[in-house]
């Protein structure tokens, strides 16, 4: 909890937290049914598919979050870009400004490199900015995950189409990447990510 009289400073806006409410969703229903679809042949996700109402159900539900997802990413690059205009700068000045910006500058690897010597004692820890270096590798993992998942995914989803102009192996290959990719993102969001946003000592509760 703050101190009395600290000073405290709003991150989020409220709009930029429903963004992020209707992500929760979206990706927790992702998470839970393309573990079901990955291992359908665990009777657990057998169990858990017949509770949602079958794989065909299942498999609507995953598009479903899936078009949630994808909208709520695209709402927010246009927001990002409203912002730029409104601030009248360059997309240089706008990406590179070390107050508020999310992209990576030479203050991120002072506090990486500080942050081992505090961890090994051998210094304070640092005071970070508005966005300390490992939030700004969740956000832009976000954007991996839209590239690498997403596109995979609507592969999959039209593989007809696809392989008109692509090799029928493209397929396999999409599964493999879909598939194993979004089971690391979803090991890092239950571990590394709610850790150090909900669970850490100096948050929690």
């Amino acid at each position: 909890l703050p101190k009395p009289g600290a000073k405290m400073y709003m991150r989020f806006t409220t709009f930029e937290r429903s963004l992020h409410g209707i992500m929760v969703l979206s990706f927790f229903t992702l998470a839970i049914t393309g573990m079901v679809l990955k291992f359908s042949f665990m009777g657990w996700a057998q169990l858990t598919s017949g509770i949602l109402g079958g794989f065909a159900v299942t498999g609507f539900l995953h598009r479903a979050a899936a078009i949630a997802l994808i909208t709520i990413w695209l709402v927010h690059v246009w927001d990002v870009y409203k912002k730029k205009q409104a601030s009248g700068l360059s997309w240089f000045t706008f990406i590179m400004d070390k107050r508020n910006s999310l992209m990576f500058t030479s203050d991120d690897l002072k506090d990486f490199l500080g942050s081992i010597k505090w961890f090994l004692g051998r210094g304070p820890r640092p005071g970070y900015g508005r966005w300390t270096y490992w939030e700004k590798f969740d956000y832009f993992a976000v954007f991996w995950g839209m590239a690498i998942i997403g596109s995979t995914g609507i592969l999959l989803w039209f593989p007809e189409f696809f392989t008109l102009f692509l090799p029928g192996q493209s397929v396999n290959i999409a599964t493999i990447i879909h598939s194993d990719e979004a089971l690391l993102a979803v090991a890092f969001i239950f571990t590394v990510h709610f850790f150090n946003t909900h669970f850490r000592p100096d948050k929690f509760p």
